[in-house]
């Protein structure tokens, strides 16, 4: 996984950063959430938990280009919030809670709507 992370990292940071590929992460969180909670409603246990483990990693991708040293508030910041967001997967899958995912996908596009567009993310990576 680790080299998944600086492969991404290098990828990512090939131009200017900025918040446009983060908001690609957190579409992508809000699919697997959906598609997630889909499979619990038909009881289509395979797709849930594919779609869980897909948000799961990449939630740990985006953690680890998170910069979370002591001058870095937003790498701190959002390493709380993808923690939380981790542990609602984790008790959405465990206890087979569609609405749980409802959730994650709230708090994850409340996530993207207050991120202001032209954040600058060079203390992230």
């Amino acid at each position: 996984m680790t080299r998944d992370i600086y492969g991404y990292r290098a990828a990512m940071f090939d131009g200017q950063p900025g918040i446009h590929w983060l908001r690609q992460a957190w579409r992508a969180l809000r699919h697997y959430a959906r598609q997630a909670a889909e499979a619990i409603e038909t009881g289509d246990r395979l797709r849930q938990a594919d779609m869980i483990m897909r948000a799961d990693r990449l939630l740990t991708l985006l953690t680890g280009l998170l910069d979370t040293s002591e001058d870095a508030v937003l790498g701190a910041r959002l390493l709380g919030i993808y923690g939380a967001l981790q542990s609602a997967l984790f008790r959405a899958n465990s206890r087979n809670d569609a609405a749980e995912l409802r959730g994650f996908e709230q708090a994850v596009d409340e996530l993207a709507r207050c991120m202001p567009a032209e954040t600058k993310m060079s203390r992230l990576a």
